[in-house]
């Protein structure tokens, strides 16, 4: 009795079309070759993942700087067009005088 029962299950797995599916030539390497490409690979899935997360940091500094160079630009621009604003500057940065004045410097 035991010995019909394995052999109409293993008549059964034999006649199985999932298993004649997953023994076919073509399914075997097209699985081989996306674990390979997925998992093993130099350049699998975790590498370009990590890559893609460089990518997006070194956009995120590119926006940083250009907004950085524009208001160098606009700064520079109000410098060399308004000798007042240049003054101003002078005075507050590089803490410039005149001969007759004085400089107090207060911080908070």
């Amino acid at each position: 009795m035991a010995k019909k029962i394995i052999q109409s299950i293993k008549r059964g797995l034999a006649e199985s079309k999932v298993l004649k599916f997953i023994r076919n030539k073509y399914v075997i390497v097209t699985v081989f070759f996306l674990v390979w490409v997925l998992f093993i690979d130099t350049n699998n899935l975790f590498v370009w993942i990590r890559d893609m997360g460089v990518v997006s940091s070194q956009e995120r500094q590119k926006e940083y700087y250009r907004e950085a160079i524009r208001q160098t630009d606009e700064k520079l621009q109000e410098l060399t067009s308004n000798k007042d604003s240049l003054e101003k500057f002078a005075r507050e940065q590089y803490l410039f005088h005149q001969k007759d004045e004085e400089v107090f410097i207060i911080t908070e």
